[in-house]
């Protein structure tokens, strides 16, 4: 989707000075100036006539140059001691007068600027609202308000034709996004018993303004397979071009000839990362010898045991926070290269995980299973978080120059998600207070422990 950015820079990177380039564009299709605030009523008109149009930016403290010339005139802003409240009835004039709610961002950009003659002590409120994948959103009044090219104002929608073109917008969305969540990778014969996880990455769910970006081989390949090693890297060696897009594809060491991991790369930085998941099928002892090593695998087999279980399809989840994590770091270092905000959306989803347990190297797992029972994934798929519309997308926040800690955090949100859908305590670790002060360690460490544990292995 083409979105319309009177500037060189996204929302995020946007400074006050940069709102000079407001002094040569017109109100209309994709702009709306106010120089204060109204009532609820006037906000969730504006707000909802972006939505339901095209998308575009509203600003409050600027006032036109006149009626006859519609472009930024006067930077007036809105007084600092003002702006708490003025936000808040932004938010909840949204909240209150429309239905559903639209999806917008704000960003306050405080004065001084000589260059626009903007006091210190006034700011003007920039608020982004994407072209809405759930229009229309209908106001309070019972209309439904779009935006006109020549208008300044919205102006209600009354063409039975438009409205369901509206309606039908919504409709093509849901199923874009519902056909990209059914439209699983080809298995062999034999890879059909293979267990896999797939993630699907989505860098900017709500089409806010975004600078143009146009990826090339050379900087995917430099993206994710770099000299330079970042603090978890996993390398994707080989890199090849596709219709809208680019493959990058782990085969150094494996079969080329077979499904490994994968990073399908879209032009606009949308991604599907397939991942196959250490799997093991066989009795007891067979199990043993291939998880020989960790450190809890005594008391895991013995919980199987416990339950009665004599043969066994066993997950080693042990791998996959390095992995996560890993591809988080990639996808925000995308960003950055484009010059976009570093958070992106993903969903998951587990593929040929029918009748598998999951296996991780920690104690507080492995005595969960032992009192409550060892998961046994009775569907073939498991999609997390449920469902397929764009609201059903978890968002990953972050920067990618952010501290290793905050890193750490989006990698243990992440995995949460996925552990949960597979039975796995991860969410309860983190709310146990006694559990993290006793080592003075984070959930992350617990998994990162498990993690060297599976790396340690494969070297051994």
């Amino acid at each position: 989707m083409t979105t319309f950015n009177p500037f060189s820079k996204s929302l995020d990177d946007l400074e006050v000075e940069d709102l000079i380039a407001l002094k040569t564009i017109n109100e209309g299709w994709y702009i709306e100036y106010k120089q204060q605030l109204t009532t609820g009523e006037a906000i969730a008109k504006s707000l909802s006539a972006l939505a339901n149009t095209y998308g575009g930016w509203l600003f409050y403290g600027i006032k036109e140059e006149s009626k006859h010339n519609s472009v930024a005139g006067e930077f007036a802003g809105i007084k600092k001691e003002k702006i708490d409240g003025a936000l808040q009835a932004i938010r909840n004039a949204a909240a209150q007068h429309l239905n559903p709610t639209c999806h917008f961002d704000i960003k306050v950009l405080y004065g001084p600027s000589s260059l626009l003659d903007l006091d210190s002590d006034s700011a003007i409120i920039c608020v982004v609202v994407p072209e809405s994948r759930e229009a229309p959103h209908i106001h309070r009044s019972g209309r439904i308000y779009r935006r006109v090219a020549d208008s300044s104002d919205p102006v209600p929608e009354a063409d039975r034709h438009m409205i369901e073109k509206l309606f039908s917008r919504s409709e093509k969305k849901s199923e874009y996004y519902k056909k990209w969540h059914d439209k699983d990778p080809e298995f062999s014969k034999g890879e059909s018993d293979l267990a896999f996880l797939r993630i699907m990455i989505e860098p900017n769910i709500w089409s806010a303004p975004r600078p143009q970006f146009t990826p090339t081989t050379d900087l995917i390949r430099r993206t994710l397979n770099p000299v330079t090693k970042r603090r978890c890297h996993i390398p994707f060696d080989t890199v090849y071009t596709r219709a809208g897009g680019f493959v990058a594809r782990q085969c150094k060491n494996n079969d080329p000839g077979k499904l490994g991991l994968t990073w399908d790369v879209g032009n606009d930085l949308s991604g599907d990362v397939l991942i196959p998941l250490h799997t093991i099928d066989g009795k007891i002892d067979t199990i043993r010898n291939y998880l020989y090593g960790y450190q809890h695998l005594d008391s895991y087999l013995d919980a199987l045991r416990s339950k009665n279980y004599e043969t066994a399809h066993v997950i080693d989840f042990n791998y996959l926070i390095h992995i996560l994590m890993s591809i988080i770091e990639t996808q925000q270092t995308l960003h950055t290269l484009a010059n976009w905000p570093t958070g992106f959306s993903v969903k998951f989803k587990l593929l040929n995980v029918w009748r598998t347990t999951p296996f991780v190297d920690l104690e507080y797992i492995i005595d969960h299973f032992k009192i409550n029972g060892i998961p046994l994934c009775m569907t073939n798929y498991i999609t997390t978080p449920r469902g397929t519309a764009p609201d059903s997308f978890i968002e990953i926040g972050g920067d990618a120059s952010s501290t290793i800690e905050n890193l750490a955090a989006q990698t243990v949100f992440a995995l949460s998600w996925i552990a949960h859908a597979f039975g796995i305590p991860a969410y309860e670790m983190t709310m146990d207070r006694e559990l993290i002060n006793k080592d003075g360690k984070s959930v992350y460490h617990y998994f990162a422990d498990a993690g060297n544990r599976a790396i340690a292995r494969t070297f051994e």
